[in-house]
């Protein structure tokens, strides 16, 4: 009886749990980008943005999955989350190769 319940509520859970995940994920890279750092500061944010990538990674995976679950409108909603994400995270790559080729 729990098992048919849990698996029409599984897909909508995952598109809310990505749907905050995407929000906590935007708003800590906006943190980090804004943090200043000096000599060993440096370190701590570097560490920070190593965890902040794992984040990014497990949350495209999580997204992945509920992508593949969801139907109709729910799944072109996570497509373009999917898609912001994705785009967001090439720019920061971007950056980042840049300023350490400076």
């Amino acid at each position: 009886m729990l098992l048919p319940r849990l698996r029409q509520l599984a897909p909508r859970l995952l598109a809310v749990t990505y749907a905050v995940g995407a929000l906590a994920l935007a708003l800590s890279g906006i943190g980090l980008w804004r943090t200043y750092c000096e000599n060993f500061g440096c370190i701590g944010v570097g560490i920070a943005w190593f965890a902040w990538a794992i984040g990014y990674g497990l949350l495209l995976l999580a997204g992945g999955f509920a992508l593949r679950l969801q139907r109709r409108r729910s799944r072109m909603m996570l497509r373009v989350g999917l898609a912001v994400q994705i785009v967001a995270g090439v720019l920061l790559l971007g950056y980042w190769a840049v300023q350490a080729a400076l």
